[in-house]
C-alpha cells in the first residue's frame, strides 16, 4: 500500500489540475451566470479536498489491517469517480463556450 503522504500529493495534484482549469475557464466565459456556477464548481473542489484529506489520515478498523486496506480501496475508488464527475462538470463548460 502507498503512504498516505503520497495518497495525499496524488489527490492534491489531481485537484489542482481540475481548479486551475476551473479558473481558465472562468477567465474566458462571457456570462455571469456561468462564472457564479463555475465558481459554485470550485467550491465543491475545495470541499471535495477538504472531506478527501480528512478522510485519508482516519481510516476505519485501525487495528485491522484487511480493514484499513479495503477501506483505502474504496476510497481511492471514491476520489477516481468524484474526479471524474468534476472533470465531466467541467467539460460540459468548456462545451457551453
Amino acid at each position: 500500500m502507498a503512504s498516505k503522504r503520497q495518497l495525499k500529493k496524488d489527490v492534491i495534484a489531481e485537484v489542482m489540475r481540475l481548479f486551475d482549469e476551473a479558473l481558465i475557464i472562468r477567465s474566458v466565459a462571457d456570462s455571469e451566470a456561468m462564472q457564479r456556477e463555475l465558481e459554485d464548481l470550485m467550491d465543491d473542489i475545495m470541499v471535495f479536498t477538504d472531506d478527501t484529506l480528512r478522510r485519508i489520515d482516519h481510516p476505519d478498523g485501525k487495528d485491522n489491517p484487511a480493514l484499513v486496506r479495503s477501506y483505502y480501496r474504496a476510497l481511492r475508488q471514491h476520489i477516481a469517480e468524484n474526479a471524474t464527475h468534476i472533470s465531466d462538470r467541467l467539460d460540459q463548460f468548456i462545451e457551453g463556450l
